[in-house]
């Protein structure tokens, strides 16, 4: 009786054991798909918030809406389960598609400002450095 006693203590403790972690592995993936789900949430609506902003920037320069980051937010939320659409609204209002922000081609004040300027400090372009090699005088 003892021996069945001791067999039954360890089925137990083993039960209880496989109980707890598979119970702090529910809560950990439970909890831990709420945080991801918001995470992915969260960078979806950062993501169209700046499509938005494109959007304006391009299709209407200058207006109340170009660069207005609450509005395009407000859209965003207010849209949040029928992005398509707020796109096709979008559409239909300025006349344009409406394209991701890396979709858009730059502009040429852009394009300036991303140029970078490259010295090539290697070749020697002085007259005086040339006189000197070449034995010709620069013309003054």
């Amino acid at each position: 009786m003892n021996s069945k006693s001791v067999l039954q203590a360890t089925k137990s403790a083993r039960n209880s054991t496989i109980r707890y972690y598979f119970f702090v592995l529910f809560a950990i993936l439970f909890f831990g798909g709420f945080l991801v789900k918001s995470y992915y949430e969260e960078k979806i609506f950062d993501r169209d918030t700046r499509r938005v902003l494109a959007y304006y920037k391009h299709a209407a320069p200058g207006t109340i809406h170009d660069g207005d980051e609450r509005q395009a937010r407000y859209l965003v939320w207010k849209y949040k389960n029928k992005k398509d659409k707020l796109w096709r609204r979008l559409e239909v209002k300025y006349g344009s598609p409406v394209l991701h922000e890396w979709e858009w081609p730059e502009d040429e004040e852009d394009k300036k400002e991303n140029e970078e300027v490259v010295d090539d400090l290697d070749t020697d372009t002085d007259a005086d450095d040339v006189s000197e090699e070449g034995g010709e005088e620069p013309d003054l």
